[in-house]
């Protein structure tokens, strides 16, 4: 569905991106790790054409002139006007959408946000904000979700919800799924594969029972704290 090829990307000097190279086949949860600054949320970016790579380049199975109407986008600095209730803000992004969308009152019930959806955004807790991001970027029911640091910032029991979400909507309706986290529970428990960058390249791809069982260990968790220093 999206391939990717020989992205190279620098900031100043600093080359963050060497020339990366990984597939992402359609109703594949694909699952990018690494320490903070291997450079993550730029690779995820350049996918959603939020930053131009300086090499390489991204193919895509479908119209890319139309890209915004086959992927939906949660990135972690997502930003709302905060003098907007909730629910103006999903009847917004259904009026750029022209109405072809889900009903955001069922996404916001299945997403927590019922009670909150006449309060204004600058009203919000941080978890707020990250379940309203993934409610835009699940609202007109993209074939592709992009997800940067999906559950940061939610307590336990929404994490969890969400992961459930996430992979029911994977397996019932083939969603595709690009997705960032630094929590390797949840990277672990839905991702089919699993990039692994270091240095600016990648260290490693696969499964993740195939990266416990070639590097040892007992879990990602494991794998991550002795390979990602």
């Amino acid at each position: 569905m999206i391939t990717v090829k020989g992205i190279r990307k620098s900031y100043g000097n600093k080359e963050i991106l060497k020339g990366i190279d990984f597939e992402v086949k359609k109703g594949e949860i694909v699952s990018i790790i690494g320490r903070n600054g291997v450079g993550k949320t730029t690779l995820v970016d350049i996918i959603c054409k939020l930053k131009k790579q300086d090499a390489g380049g991204v193919n895509y199975a479908f119209d890319e002139e139309k890209l915004y109407e086959y992927i939906g986008v949660q990135t972690q600095d997502s930003q709302f006007d905060e003098r907007f209730k909730v629910r103006e803000v999903c009847e917004l992004w259904q009026d750029l959408y022209n109405g072809n969308c889900l009903d955001y009152k069922e996404l916001a019930i299945t997403l927590g946000l019922t009670e909150v959806m006449n309060q204004k955004v600058k009203t919000l807790s941080g978890g707020q904000k990250q379940k309203l991001s993934i409610l835009i970027a699940l609202i007109h029911e993209p074939e592709c979700l992009i997800l940067d640091e999906l559950t940061i910032g939610l307590d336990a029991y929404s994490r969890g919800e969400i992961q459930k979400l996430i992979k029911k909507l994977n397996t019932e309706e083939r969603r595709t799924v690009i997705m960032v986290s630094h929590y390797m529970e949840e990277v672990e428990a839905i991702s089919d594969k699993v990039i692994v960058l270091k240095d600016g390249v990648i260290f490693c791809e696969g499964s993740p029972a195939e990266i416990i069982k070639k590097y040892n260990c007992k879990s990602l968790q494991d794998f991550a704290v002795n390979n990602l220093i």
